[in-house]
């Protein structure tokens, strides 16, 4: 019985973190696009889906969580606890939970990063706007 909980929260965690990556494509790819440009926005918006990804499903399976259930080492004085319909249904849910709060700090950090690249941009595209234009009225 073990097992199949254990794959059936591998399976709830991947579908989730895939949803939620595929959810968030399309604002990384127009962000990836404007800050670093289309000639490698495609390869970093791989691998920020691919991260969201990962830490979806290391965040939403929990090993030291499921031990609970696995038979104690003999010699140890702890129980092991029974996996009925209500415990797998907290499983379940403490899996999806996990896995969406890893998905925002990851996602969090990303738009944090992306909106302080693209202060810098705008404050660079700023000053050459403003040396243009000084050089511009010097010709003149």
């Amino acid at each position: 019985m073990f097992y199949v909980l254990f794959g059936t929260i591998l399976i709830v965690v991947a579908a989730t973190a895939a949803a939620a990556a595929r959810f968030f494509d399309p604002a990384v790819a127009k962000i990836l696009g404007r800050t670093i440009g289309e000639e490698l926005a495609f390869a970093w918006r791989k691998y920020v889906f691919f991260a969201i990804v990962v830490t979806g499903i290391s965040g939403g399976v929990r090993p030291w969580s499921l031990e609970r259930y696995l038979a104690p080492a003999p010699g140890k004085g702890s129980t092991q606890l029974a996996l009925g319909g209500e415990r797998w249904m907290l499983e379940l849910f403490q899996a999806f939970i996990s896995t969406l709060q890893s998905i925002a700090w990851v996602v969090l950090l990303f738009f944090l990063c992306a909106m302080l690249a693209y202060v810098v941009m705008r404050a660079v595209e700023f000053r050459r706007q403003e040396a243009e234009s000084r050089r511009n009225s010097g010709q003149q």
